[in-house]
């Protein structure tokens, strides 16, 4: 009988380490306020075997701003005054957020066009992966950019000179877009997960010119937007999904499995996401979504497309966002239109590009803290070397969007507009590379689903039905009257190595 009671012991404990609390999610996370008006606010643990607790009565509530709304001990908010104020929700060491606004960010649109139909034939979209606006661009003339930003305790820092490759990752998640963003402000970067480790503050830190000049080399003669939005407030996950489908599918962080890179329809049995239902609890569900994505539009249309991309068993297949969609995943198109990354240089040289083109690269390449920038800014200019490289006729015609898809944790002081309960995030660096980009900065307001938008008026699509609806369609970045500007063919650089001492993975097991 004794060994059975050390069986129950170890077995209880093995249940402790593997189902663990891995967020604390508020909702709504985001409500508008008058003076003096009230809403009740609710607290969910999301464990990591899938399974949703309401925490509301457990947490410890609390008002960072408490002159601006106050909220009680079981998450009742009052709105005391102008502004916005951040409530957290704290349990045994884990924490959410949630905003109470008296006016939110206006979200600036624009006039939608259909220039691009008839002038464009080739969409590439490349999504690379956590950097901010600010750590890659926030020195670039004309741009609204930042050296310096605001921390937790009101003191105003010099952004430091970030080493590559990074020493570490940084919290990006629900919560920590969450807390960073404190209702606008922008000044809680410093407090989110392993921001600073020894010491470092890395998150508050950037890169130069000298550190990435290739991608300044393109944001110089083509296009940088400066005013590109995350769709979501959260992590790749729900980010990749919004990239093709227009939502997020209401998702709100990234899969928890028993075994890693469970990201799709493919997952083992027992994998999760956390996503909020319309009545906004939450609840856990299997990551695969019947939803239509842009490749289902192009298949009825008839418009070409492929997505050049990581498949089962290689590195970065996380981030190949066709697996998370039964139509895809479960079709022909699997097999025949979600190839390897490494068939898109010789299409690109070859001529042989589809109307749209979907590139995601191995994980080594993506930029991720804490992988090299430089590495990853290599593996970008091969791809766009090779688009420009090819048939004349075919650079001619064809837009390249290279994006992050979220900000990795790295500082950025514009204030996200607010669209709805879901985003947008964090700003992030977008580049629009093209004969017909109207060089220097562009100020419009865009995001992920904006890419979408000009993918649908350039092929006559219709629409997913989601964001791409009301997301500013990139038109004006473009002029189909000026001189068109030529190809720049770049050389790959030589990397600084990674510190002997690095590890060889990120210990914070923040891949995403």
């Amino acid at each position: 009988m004794r060994y059975v009671f050390i069986l129950l012991a170890l077995s209880a404990q093995l249940f402790a380490v593997t189902n663990r609390i891995e967020i604390i999610i508020i909702t709504p996370p985001e409500v508008l306020l008058s003076p003096g008006q009230t809403v009740q606010m609710h607290a969910y643990g999301y464990y990591s075997d899938g399974t949703v607790t309401d925490f509301t009565s457990k947490v410890t509530w609390s008002s960072i701003q408490s002159s601006i709304a106050t909220v009680s001990s079981t998450g009742l908010v009052t709105m005391k005054g102008a502004g916005s104020a951040l409530i957290k929700a704290a349990y045994s060491g884990y924490k959410g957020y949630g905003t109470v606004w008296n006016k939110f960010t206006p979200f600036i649109r624009v006039k939608p066009s259909t220039a691009s139909f008839g002038k464009i034939e080739h969409i590439v979209y490349i999504v690379k992966e956590n950097r901010s606006f600010d750590s890659y661009f926030g020195t670039f003339p004309g741009a609204n950019g930042a050296t310096s930003g605001t921390i937790s305790t009101g003191q105003v820092v010099t952004l430091g000179h970030l080493p590559d490759p990074p020493t570490h990752d940084m919290g990006h998640e629900w919560t920590d877009n969450h807390g960073n963003i404190d209702g606008g402000r922008m000044d809680r970067f410093d407090l989110e997960l392993t921001c600073s480790v020894n010491g470092d503050m890395a998150c508050m830190d950037q890169l130069y010119q000298s550190d990435i000049p290739n991608y300044w080399s393109y944001a110089q003669s083509y296009g940088l937007a400066d005013a590109a939005f995350s769709s979501v407030s959260s992590g790749s996950y729900p980010a990749h999904l919004a990239m093709i489908s227009g939502s997020a599918q209401r998702v709100l962080d990234n899969p928890r499995s028993t075994q890693p890179a469970q990201w799709g329809c493919d997952a083992v049995a027992g994998t999760t996401v956390p996503f909020m239902q319309t009545n906004e609890t939450v609840a856990a569900e299997f990551p695969c979504f019947s939803a239509t994505t842009i490749g289902d539009l192009a298949d009825a249309a008839g418009v070409s497309w492929k997505a050049y991309t990581m498949l089962s068993t290689e590195s970065g297949y996380i981030y190949n966002p066709f697996r998370s969609f039964s139509s895809i995943f479960y079709g022909s198109d699997w097999t025949t239109k979600v190839v390897d990354e490494a068939n898109f240089i010789p299409d690109a040289l070859a001529g042989n590009l589809p109307a749209l083109s979907f590139v995601t690269p191995p994980s080594i390449d993506t930029d991720h803290p804490p992988d090299s920038a430089c590495i990853g800014e290599n593996w970008t200019v091969q791809q766009i070397n090779a688009v420009m490289q090819g048939p004349a006729s075919q650079w001619a015609n064809t837009v390249i969007i290279l994006t992050w898809d979220d900000f990795g944790g790295l500082y950025d002081h514009a204030a996200p507009p607010y669209r709805d309960q879901f985003g947008l995030g964090i700003r992030v660096p977008f580049l629009i590379i093209s004969p017909w980009a109207v060089q220097g900065v562009y100020h419009t307001e865009i995001e992920f689903a904006s890419v979408l938008r000009f993918m649908e008026e350039t092929f006559r699509l219709p629409s997913l039905g989601g964001v791409d609806k009301v997301a500013n369609d990139m038109q004006d970045a473009f002029n189909y009257s000026q001189t068109p500007l030529p190809p720049l063919v770049l050389s790959e650089r030589n990397c600084p190595a990674r510190p002997a001492d690095a590890p060889a993975f990120d210990p914070d097991d923040l891949e995403d």
